[in-house]
């Protein structure tokens, strides 16, 4: 599979010079997302600066015998932004305009590439602000945020992206424009049908977006954040658990573990946490008095579980800086270790100590140092194991720690991704969930859209490989 000089000239022509990327040191960059293991080189790299720059350029590429895949800023986690069979990458960073903002009827109106943070900038003047919130939320993108229905810190309140979009225009493989639902949150011209959920989490594999409704939220009148260290696991996953229930559900609630407090401490993003300790941040926001009047309640039920040491605040600074501290906290285990596998899945919250006790077991009898930050109210696991790739069977170690982790996941009733995607990472683990008959669905559905598996192929479903002029699994083809 190669793409031809003609295609090549033609991309030039469209997306403008230096928009298309061929060189060696160039394509490195676009080698993988931000979980850097299992390198894959595109053959071009393509920058459109509109939407009908990226339209042109999908329709030219339906002339190739190579596959397309689709990619935001690259700070996805499940392999889901890599080229894992070559071919074109498309990079829609430059479609980056927010085209309009209804402060009534509180709806967006963005271009995929728009970042996560610069539309909450430009949403704080009118008293609003979009909900979904991923760690990375300073780069990643929206169209990168509905294709993997990314989560976040604020989500245990307010829900991950699939609560967000009200609407979305896409261009199909087949080179099909549909605009599915729209600013009042309609399913379009198909009624009944809500085509446009089947978009949100597909990672790459159904069509292109183009275009995004996102419905708004007021911005709270108060904040009050509220730092719990204890000095155990089970002390911290109890007052999780009490947490959950307190009438003023929180905005968040998030754990880091002792080696990952140490790891800030360290840092310029210090926020004065005992390093020997669990850490649990938690937050309530709404109108003022609301929150004055709850905050007592929910320090109570943080102060049954044996805190060593328990603070809140409403400044705004202070709980930026308190913030500021879990968010980097992702980021900084890659200061200290040469690779980082970042692990993503959800379990009940009752079984979050007897699981993290179960990786600790795991890691050390393995040898590879972990590290867990997670969002704790949604028993949103993120296990961090630290090795080098140099280092024979190090990373043969880590697979087997997936492996095991999944296996203990799906047996305490969790499953195995609650923001991160399933992508190249977790594909192997589908069967720990479902039978070939739920595996043969899935399949037809991503064949029905995309049959010669053209977008995004080696990802999210076993045997999913760009077959040009062919159906691919699943089909009666």
């Amino acid at each position: 599979m190669a793409l031809s000089g003609r295609f090549l000239e033609e991309c030039r022509r469209l997306a403008g010079p230096g928009r298309v990327l061929t060189g060696e040191a160039a394509l490195t960059a676009y080698d993988s997302d931000a979980l850097t293991h299992g390198h894959h080189r595109p053959e071009a790299v393509v920058l459109p600066g509109s939407v009908e720059e990226l339209k042109a350029v999908l329709a030219l590429a339906r002339g190739e015998d190579a596959p397309v895949t689709l990619r935001g800023a690259g700070t996805g986690l499940s392999g889901g932004a890599a080229a894992a069979q070559g071919g074109l990458l498309v990079h829609c960073s430059r479609l980056r305009r927010i085209l309009s903002i209804d402060p009534l009827n509180l709806v967006a109106e963005v271009e995929p590439g728009v970042v996560n943070a610069a539309l909450n900038r430009a949403l704080e003047p009118h008293g609003l602000f979009f909900p979904p919130d991923p760690s990375s939320g300073f780069a990643s993108t929206l169209g990168g945020n509905v294709a993997e229905n990314a989560g976040g810190i604020r989500c245990f309140k307010y829900g991950v992206t699939a609560a967000y979009v009200l609407g979305m225009e896409v261009v199909t493989p087949a080179g099909e424009c549909a605009t599915l639902g729209g600013p009042a949150g309609g399913l379009g011209p198909a009624l009944g049908a809500p085509w446009k959920s089947l978009f949100v989490g597909s990672e790459g594999l159904l069509g292109a977006i183009v275009r995004l409704w996102l419905r708004l939220r007021p911005l709270p009148e108060s904040h009050r954040t509220f730092l719990a260290t204890f000095p155990d696991v089970g002390g911290a996953t109890a007052a999780v658990v009490d947490l959950v229930h307190h009438p003023l559900t929180p905005v968040a609630v998030e754990l880091m573990d002792p080696n990952c407090v140490r790891l800030v401490e360290l840092s310029p993003f210090k926020a004065g946490l005992d390093p020997g300790s669990w850490a649990l941040l938690a937050e309530i926001a709404g109108p003022a008095e609301l929150v004055e009047a709850a905050a007592p309640s929910l320090e109570a039920r943080l102060r049954r579980h044996g805190p060593g040491s328990l603070r809140s605040t409403g400044d705004p600074s202070e709980r930026l800086r308190l913030w500021k501290a879990r968010k980097v906290g992702g980021g900084l285990p890659g200061q200290v270790s040469p690779d980082v596998m970042v692990q993503d899945a959800v379990i009940p919250r009752t079984r979050l100590a007897e699981v993290l006790a179960e990786v600790a077991r795991e890691s050390e009898a393995e040898g590879i140092p972990v590290i867990h930050l997670f969002h704790a109210g949604d028993g949103n696991l993120h296990p961090n194991f630290m090795f080098d790739a140099r280092v024979p069977g190090q990373a043969e170690a880590v697979r087997r720690l997936g492996r095991r982790l999944m296996e203990k996941v799906v047996a305490v009733g969790g499953t195995l991704t609650g923001e991160h995607g399933v992508g190249s990472d977790k594909m192997e683990y589908l069967p720990l969930l479902f039978g070939p008959a739920e595996m043969a669905a899935q399949s037809a559905v991503a064949s029905a859209f995309n049959p010669e598996h053209r977008l995004n192929p080696g990802k999210l479903l076993p045997g999913r490989r760009f077959r040009p002029g062919r159906a691919g699994p699943g089909t009666a083809a």
